[in-house]
């Protein structure tokens, strides 16, 4: 029965290497593994992101969706106002309504 096969995913500084470059930071760990022949070594990308934690995404989630409700809100009132000043007249209320050529 063969060995079954084990994988460690590490993160490390790239202040392992003098230069501070995760090449070189790459190339010593690699260096190091194969030197006892441990197993190999190869790069995983992760994207970096604009926001800075979790908390601060979850919290602009929460605070888009606020936003959307507002939005929403706000518009609704405006086509109430419409039909009440229009007089529930369709036709003058869609000529109100329209944006850019394209009614909303």
């Amino acid at each position: 029965m063969s060995k079954p096969s084990k994988y460690l995913s590490v993160s490390l500084p790239t202040s392992i290497s003098p230069s501070g470059d995760k090449d070189e930071a790459l190339t010593a760990i690699a260096n190091a593994i194969s030197s006892v022949d441990a197993g190999a070594v190869y790069p995983f990308s992760i994207p970096t992101f604009k926001i800075g934690t979790l908390d601060a995404l979850v919290q602009q989630a929460d605070d888009l969706a606020k936003l959307d409700n507002v939005c929403e809100g706000v518009v609704s009132k405006v086509g109430d106002s419409l039909r009440s000043i229009l007089e529930g007249d369709e036709e003058k209320i869609a000529q109100q309504k329209t944006i850019n050529d394209s009614v909303s």
